[in-house]
C-alpha cells in the first residue's frame, strides 16, 4: 500500500486528505445533509484524480528525455498518474456508496 502511494505521489495524499475530510465533515453534520456531502465528496476526489494524472503526464512529457533511460522514466511516470486515477475513483466510489445510504427514501417521513 505504501509503494502505492509513495508511486502516486503528492496528489494522492491531497486526495486522501480530502476525503479524510468529507468523511469528518460528512458524520458530524446532520442527517439529512450527509448525502449532498458525500456526493460532493466523490466529486472532489475524481477531480483531485484527474488533476493528479494531468499533472504527472504533463511531467512526463516534460522531462522523460533529461533521464539516462528514458523508457524507465516513462513507466514511472505512468505508475503515477494511473495511481492517481485509481485512488481518486476508488475514493469517489465508497463515498456514493454513503451517499446512498444517506439519501432520503422516497415516502419517508421526517422525524418531528
Amino acid at each position: 500500500m505504501m509503494n502505492f502511494m509513495r508511486d502516486g505521489g503528492f496528489g494522492m495524499w491531497a486526495t486522501l486528505l480530502a476525503a479524510i475530510g468529507t468523511f469528518v465533515v460528512g458524520h458530524i453534520r446532520p442527517r439529512e445533509s450527509r448525502s449532498r456531502i458525500f456526493t460532493f465528496g466523490a466529486i472532489v476526489s475524481l477531480a483531485s484524480g484527474l488533476l493528479g494524472m494531468a499533472t504527472g503526464l504533463m511531467a512526463v512529457a516534460a522531462h522523460y528525455n533529461h533521464f539516462p533511460q528514458p523508457l524507465e522514466a516513462l513507466a514511472m511516470g505512468l505508475r503515477e498518474l494511473s495511481n492517481n486515477g485509481v485512488f481518486g475513483a476508488a475514493l469517489a466510489v465508497i463515498q456514493l456508496v454513503f451517499a446512498a445510504i444517506y439519501a432520503p427514501r422516497p415516502g419517508a417521513t421526517a422525524a418531528a
